[in-house]
């Protein structure tokens, strides 16, 4: 099976593998992942809901990785967090699935904070068995939040996690108009 856990930034998508993790009394068969990409708290998989708690990562590039790794290793549980930073074809990660019945959590942001699909996310959340959207909390009004919006100019470059707020859909449209001067405007049909 693969489960899928996706939604805005701040909507405790690590700590929904943490959740599972805890409940695995063998950790033997049990690999994490997470992309070289994502450097904060180093090679675990960490939450600020619990923040004594971490689950031993391994940093990886890309799904090939993933995939050697655990036919070596014979895992038969697998955790992946910021899977929207991984390349290479989410196929390797179904055959795995299917053909040798590893058990999949993936957490991952659900698009960019320009409403785009966010990496290889579309087409894992496609070949998921289970998916769940998470909704954080707004940092502007404190109601569900379904979006991530970066705070920086246009010309700035964030890191991960850097300088990004979650929010609701009204106060996203809001602060979108303000920073586009009132104008938005829509992709072309």
């Amino acid at each position: 099976m693969i489960r899928t856990y996706t939604g805005p930034m701040f909507s405790d998508k690590s700590a929904s593998l943490i959740d599972i993790y805890r409940c695995i009394w063998n950790k033997d068969i049990v690999a994490a992942f997470k992309p070289r990409h994502d450097t904060r708290d180093g090679s675990v998989i960490k939450s600020k809901k619990y923040p004594n708690i971490e689950i031993p990562a391994i940093f990886v590039d890309t799904t090939e990785e993933i995939k050697e790794s655990i036919i070596n290793g014979n895992f038969r549980t697998v955790f992946i967090d910021e899977a929207e930073f991984l390349k290479g074809d989410v196929r390797e990660l179904v055959d795995l699935s299917v053909i040798l019945n590893v058990d999949f959590y993936i957490a991952g942001l659900n698009m960019t904070s320009e409403l785009s699909p966010f990496g290889i996310m579309a087409d894992l959340l496609a070949v998921s068995d289970e998916i769940t959207h998470i909704r954080g909390y707004c940092q502007d009004c404190n109601k569900p939040s379904y979006y991530s919006y970066f705070l920086g100019g246009a010309n700035e470059e964030a890191g991960v996690g850097d300088n990004y707020i979650s929010l609701c859909p009204e106060c996203f449209k809001r602060r979108m108009l303000s920073k586009n001067g009132q104008r938005l405007t829509l992709r072309s049909m």
